[in-house]
């Protein structure tokens, strides 16, 4: 049984080293957001329009799904004319960890 120091000390470990992660992973908890991620990976400068073609949505809804996922670093939105596209950040370390940790294990595909 832990201390009661122990305990403080595991509380302060867990505040102090708050990060992003969850957050990232409920985002990609949902299966829609997970497959766009995915779909990014491997194909760079993607637009709204290509999201929602792909994955039979609305362009309002794929671009809902990007937005959380702009939001929280995970891709970069670039305007190209009228079009906005999208990209996996690879600046973001927690992105670029789980596209190395995705690729790993071949979730990529």
């Amino acid at each position: 049984m832990l201390t009661k120091k122990q305990t403080a000390e595991i509380k302060s470990t867990l505040v102090t080293e708050s990060t992003g992660f969850p957050l990232v992973f409920q985002a990609l908890g949902d299966s829609g957001r997970f497959n766009i991620f995915r779909m990014l990976m491997d194909n760079h400068d993607i637009c709204v329009t290509d999201v929602a073609n792909v994955f039979d949505i609305t362009v309002s809804a794929a671009s809902q799904q990007l937005r959380v996922l702009e939001r929280l670093g995970l891709v970069l939105k670039m305007r190209m004319g009228q079009m906005v596209c999208y990209e996996v950040n690879l600046e973001n370390a927690i992105a670029k960890q789980l596209v190395k940790l995705l690729k790993e294990s071949n979730l990529s595909r």
